[in-house]
């Protein structure tokens, strides 16, 4: 199975050039097709070369760091503390602050021209991502987050600061490769339930941008606020969205502090900036790009101005999180480029080789032959060696924390088939992914065949006012069920207590302790039931469904009804023509 990215010329088989080692890449020409990972495009200018990325590694986020660093001495300070509002008290008490002033003078100007969405932009992205909710939820949880955060750098930051996975300490001459079963029996509850609740902030901070979380009526109104409903406003200083993103960027500045002290004491060889300009652009390509790549792969495509949009949107969030300004007007210009940056980039992120540049040398043999079918299990072999590295990443932890879970309560064989549908067999096979069993593979298509149900409905029935409705419940229900998840808590990503190393005796298995939340901070971001809304909601939803279920009813009906009524007229008609002959 291969997916084409782009517009690829016409070639035979055999002068694809199949590319794995980003060193191999040096030798590559304009106009070359490549194969990496199954995904076959066009080399062009628009590929991320091998020194764009030793370059972006380099880069990460001076202005965030120097601030983070004026009012906090050590990372550790930092932990329970809303990032944004400690930035701003600081810089009203404490007067002249270079660091904090220049930070706050930045994220409060809005984007320059080329990087700031539109009105329009910014309403059709938020209606496309409502209509396609469920499939891009999937898309961010099976493919951005279990698959793309298993590269083997994002493991490294990831491991330092216990994002998703749990802290493990590693020599040099580490080299056991532990299996599918190892990592299960080392998975507790305790560190599956922290997994999930990071995961459910991550939602909330996806729902937000999107603007999800500003359209909300006040507790004991029926309706959202018109002056606040589809507006770019929240996405400006001062806005739901624009805190969000930025107080992601400031949790990011203190993970970058925390990890590069730890590589320290680690003695890690330098190979870069943790959280650097490669990583932020590369996480920004998951958010934004991945959806349309599944949505395609679920046989739901976007209409090329939605998906325009829906980057355009994201393109406008990354500037606030902090990816370079010269990255996103390059790269993320339009969905062509933005689909070029993102399988070159992968292509640097989940090299294994995480030695520290070097001079280039000319590979041997740049373009191996195309790989016969009859080769796949060597191929597979290859792949499967690479169990190690992955498995110590997050894609194992991050489905088990999601399986048997509410409202489908889906398995972890369930969850390892749709991850692996939706990355495609060959990066699958690359993140070692096991098997799974034929039964799974057809209830989990049987499952996404149901979810396009509503999809499919939404796009043909006319009335304008059902869209809406669906929109408004899935717009609040969506966000209401992350709080819910959270312990009616809405999240404002603060720093959680430092990961340390423990002996296996005393704390929790994978070598660490820590990582938790802060005393207090549940108090300070607790929000109110609202039952009145909730049943209000409930009701909306109800009626959605019932009128979509009697309208296919309906229509169902009467097409059997006209092909009843056109298979008698036939039947007449031929009787009639043979009692004539």
């Amino acid at each position: 199975m291969h997916y084409r990215i782009g517009n690829v010329r016409p070639h035979e088989e055999s002068e694809v050039k199949y590319v794995r080692d980003p060193q191999d890449t040096r030798a590559l020409q304009s106009g070359d097709v490549v194969n990496s990972f199954d995904h076959v495009y066009e080399w062009d200018e628009d590929c991320v070369t091998i020194e764009m990325c030793e370059r972006w590694r380099q880069l990460g986020d001076p202005s965030c760091d120097r601030a983070l660093r004026e009012i906090f001495n050590n990372p550790s300070i930092s932990v329970g503390k809303d990032l944004l509002k400690t930035l701003q008290d600081y810089a009203v008490s404490a007067g002249s602050v270079e660091a904090v002033h220049e930070f706050l003078q930045e994220v409060h100007h809005p984007p320059p021209a080329g990087i700031l969405a539109s009105e329009e932009e910014v309403t059709l992205a938020q209606e496309f991502f409502l209509d396609n909710s469920i499939q891009i939820m999937q898309a961010l949880l099976h493919y951005s987050l279990a698959g793309g955060f298993a590269s083997p750098r994002i493991v490294r930051t990831l491991e330092a600061v216990s994002y998703l996975v749990p802290h493990v300490r590693h020599t040099p001459h580490d080299t056991a490769r532990p299996e599918l079963a190892d990592i299960l029996a080392n998975i507790t509850k305790a560190s599956t339930d922290r997994t999930f609740s990071r995961l459910v902030e991550t939602f909330q901070f996806v729902l937000e941008v999107m603007g999800c979380g500003s359209q909300l009526p006040p507790p004991g109104q029926q309706d959202p606020d018109p002056a606040r409903t589809a507006t770019v406003s929240y996405l400006l200083p001062g806005g739901d969205g624009w805190r969000s993103a930025v107080r992601v960027r400031l949790l990011h500045g203190i993970a970058r502090w925390r990890a590069e002290e730890r590589w320290s004491k680690e003695e890690h060889v330098d190979v870069g900036v943790p959280v650097s300009q490669e990583d932020m652009g590369a996480t920004l390509a998951a958010f934004s790009t991945i959806p349309i790549w599944c949505l395609h792969r679920l046989g739901l495509p976007p209409a090329p101005a939605q998906a325009s949009a829906y980057l355009a949107l994201w393109r406008h969030v990354g500037y606030y999180l902090g990816v370079s300004p010269q990255i996103l007007l390059r790269h993320f210009r339009d969905t062509c480029t933005a689909d070029k940056f993102l399988v070159t980039t992968a292509l640097h992120l989940f090299s294994d080789d995480l030695s520290p540049p070097s001079s280039p040398s000319p590979p041997s043999s740049p373009s191996p032959p195309p790989l016969p079918p009859s080769s796949s299990s060597s191929r597979t072999d290859s792949d499967s060696a690479r169990r190690g590295t992955i498995l110590r990443g997050p894609t194992i932890p991050i489905l088990v924390a999601v399986s048997n879970r509410p409202p489908l309560h889906t398995s972890l064989e369930y969850n390892i088939a749709l991850t692996t549908y939706l990355l495609g067999p060959a990066l699958a096979a690359h993140l070692g992914l096991p098997p799974t069993s034929l039964r799974t593979r057809l209830r989990m298509h049987a499952l996404l065949l149901v979810q396009r149900v509503s999809h499919v409905f939404a796009r043909w029935y006319p009335r304008a006012g059902w869209r809406e409705a669906r929109r408004t419940v899935l717009r609040e229900g969506m966000i209401r069920s992350v709080w819910w998840n959270l312990g009616l808590r809405r999240t404002t990503f603060r720093p959680r207590t430092t990961v340390r190393d423990v002996d296996g005796a005393e704390g929790e298995a994978g070598g660490s302790a820590g990582g938790d939340i802060a005393p207090g901070v549940v108090e300070e971001e607790s929000i109110r039931r609202d039952p009145a809304r909730a049943r209000v909601l409930q009701k909306m939803w109800k009626e959605v469904w019932m009128e979509m279920v009697g309208v296919s009813a309906v229509a169902g009906l009467a097409a059997i009804a006209v092909a009843y009524i056109l298979y008698t007229a036939l039947g007449r008609n031929v009787h009639s023509v043979l009692a004539v002959d």
